[in-house]
């Protein structure tokens, strides 16, 4: 449960500072905000400043920006229609910057005080650096009943040796247990700082489900002066963000391969990497084993990703909604209000299900089937 309102406060956060960096391009541009909100559906609160509501409301998730004239035909001063196009494109693409900004604050704080090591080109290796924690290997799930359970191995310990062999990589222990299969080894672990040898009897050579029975990650950190820091913080932003927009291309492009691949069993290639909110759920349980920096990661990496995603031109996000103002004016004409909100409508209705898609990927690749 812990986890789970960590989640919701963290994401809404983020979520939030979106909303606000809408509130605050709508106001500096002439446009009224009629409602700033927290959460969703039913209002728990409410105050009116000047001309706008502050509320809270019942579900958790985030926040929203209700603008004057934003979804009718009033052209009336202050209103969203009435703005330029310059003005509009501005305030749709304000929550983006908050946040690809959020995303490149924490990282320029992580490449500081020691940023977790990323995985293909998204460390900056072009940058001179430093380590600030020697690699180490660390347990991020192990399986009930396994050999490792029953000797008391848990998630967040670390393993220094096996038979007085240092084991540093994820490489290093699988190599080490497939050699001694069916053999009594002893690990030198670390918990909690204290380290302790444990004897542990490994599966035997045709064993399907691990010798050792755990899922381990190699966890180091970097370090970057001051100045270095600027550069490899907006290098990692700009990976993220890019990397977000292909996967999620890639996604949409594989939808019908999603589709028939919930009458089969296991989970596509193309949703091996994808993670829906469920998915989210088990990346934050697996990244609390592994410390407060790869926590900062993770919300960066979302922070990154919603950017991404809200600048894509899909209907009832940003990028959707900016691509219908240019395309009016690449037209010359203005589309219906209720043609626009029925795009929106039916784009916000595939997002869903494309979320719930997702999901029951996410669940299998937990649970199998």
């Amino acid at each position: 449960m812990l986890t789970v309102i960590l989640i919701i406060v963290l994401f809404a956060s983020l979520v939030i500072l979106h909303e606000w960096g809408h509130f605050v391009a709508a106001r500096r541009n002439g446009v009224e905000v009629e409602e700033f909100g927290i959460g969703f559906v039913y209002r728990l609160w409410a105050k009116k400043i000047g001309k706008t509501i502050y509320s809270i409301n019942v579900l958790p998730l985030g926040g929203f920006v209700r603008l004057k004239g934003e979804d009718s035909n009033d052209t009336g001063k202050g209103t969203f229609a009435s703005a330029s196009i310059m003005a509009k494109t501005k305030i749709l693409l304000a929550g983006v910057v908050v946040n690809v900004l959020t995303c490149f604050v924490m990282l320029y704080a992580l490449c500081v005080t020691g940023l977790p090591a990323l995985s293909g080109g998204f460390e900056p290796a072009f940058l001179h650096s430093t380590n600030a924690a020697p690699k180490q290997l660390i347990l991020v799930d192990v399986v009930p009943g396994s050999p490792a359970a029953a000797v008391g191995l848990k998630r967040g310990d670390y393993i220094v040796d096996g038979n007085g062999r240092a084991l540093t990589t994820d490489d290093d222990l699988r190599t080490f247990t497939k050699d001694n299969a069916g053999k009594a080894v002893t690990l030198t672990v670390r918990s909690a700082g204290d380290e302790r040898d444990v004897t542990v009897k490994l599966r035997g050579p045709n064993t399907t489900t691990g010798y050792l029975g755990v899922e381990s990650q190699q966890v180091y950190k970097i370090k970057y002066d001051p100045l270095t820091a600027v550069v490899a913080a907006a290098y990692v932003t700009g990976a993220l963000v890019v990397a977000t927009i292909v996967g999620v291309v890639k996604l949409i492009l594989s939808i019908p391969v999603l589709i028939l691949g919930l009458f089969a069993k296991g989970v596509p290639t193309q949703a091996d990497q994808a993670s829906g909110p469920i998915g989210i759920f088990f990346l934050f349980e697996g990244v609390s084993a592994l410390g407060t920096a790869y926590l900062f990661l993770l919300m960066a990496n979302i922070a990154a990703a919603l950017a991404a995603f809200n600048v894509m031109p899909i209907p009832a996000l940003d990028g959707g909604r900016l691509a219908i103002i240019w395309l009016e004016k690449w037209r010359g004409r203005k589309i219906r209000p209720e043609t626009e909100a029925r795009i929106h409508a039916i784009g916000f209705l595939a997002l869903i299900a494309f979320v719930v898609l997702i999901s029951v990927y996410d669940l299998r690749k937990q649970f199998g089937g």
